[in-house]
């Protein structure tokens, strides 16, 4: 365990390194958040609800779903195609190390560097403009609100890994990619609450994973847990179930005639 928190460390450092880059970056996700508050807080403006969402509920979805996106969406499973496709995935085979516990150290150093700063942004936005904002008191649904974050992430992990494990058999990876990050930006709530669809569209989406990552573990902290949201919590423990051995399947199929020629 002691040679994961080194790789955890050296990585952790690595983003410092370049810190023009890391500013830019930052401030990106900065100005976006920006656009989506003030879209939104401008809709809200002069009622008292809108869809089904007053406007203290609203503008915290917005906030929330930065810090959700942050946690859940990051992602540095892109580079494990580019290893595959240069050879560099034998190098972390013949060494004593689990490449999937080392993709998993990348993925926490990520998700701590942008859930630490988006949370920070949020705090700034809030110091500026001063907006009403929800807290949940409930402790049952704070749990529930975590643990809908796990799976949350055990969903888009095992996506997104999935889909670099295509480079196995196919140079061609950013078309898939691109497509399933398109889909996330209408479907998974990053953008809008879901609900706020007709519902004969929301019912046919929640049968799928993807609104599972940002807006349903949203819906619980600002609604609460309820007995109507057994059914999607039991679907989204079953999808990030499928999805996961659905990853560990398809490693285990390319893996096994993986070939690299002098390295």
């Amino acid at each position: 365990m002691k040679k994961y928190f080194t790789i955890f460390y050296i990585l952790l450092k690595q983003y410092f390194v370049y810190r023009l880059s890391f500013i830019l970056w930052r401030l990106r996700n900065l100005l976006g958040l920006f656009f989506l508050y003030s879209l939104w807080t401008s809709l809200s403006n002069q009622k008292t609800q809108i869809f089904s969402y007053t406007p203290d509920k609203l503008v915290s979805y917005v906030l929330l779903t930065n810090i959700l996106s942050s946690i859940i969406l990051t992602t540095r499973t892109a580079d494990v195609a580019s290893e595959i496709r240069s050879g560099d995935l034998a190098n972390y085979l013949i060494k004593p190390l689990s490449f999937l516990k080392y993709i998993l150290s990348r993925e926490l150093v990520d998700k701590l560097i942008n859930s630490l700063f988006a949370i920070f942004e949020i705090i700034f936005l809030i110091a500026i403009f001063k907006p009403t904002i929800f807290i949940q008191k409930n402790i049952i649904t704070y749990l529930m609100f975590f643990l809908a974050i796990i799976i949350a992430t055990t969903i888009f992990f095992s996506i997104s890994l999935t889909l670099s494990f295509i480079a196995f058999w196919s140079a061609e990876i950013w078309a898939p990619r691109f497509i399933f990050f398109v889909l996330i930006s209408l479907i998974a709530g990053t953008l809008f609450p879901l609900d706020i669809l007709p519902s004969s569209i929301f019912n046919l989406l929640i049968i799928t994973p993807l609104p599972y990552l940002i807006f349903f573990p949203a819906k619980i902290y600002l609604h609460g847990f309820s007995h109507q949201q057994l059914t999607p919590f039991i679907i989204s423990i079953i999808w990030s179930l499928i999805l996961f051995k659905t990853m560990v399947f398809v490693w285990k199929l390319g893996i096994k005639n993986y070939n690299v020629y002098g390295r």
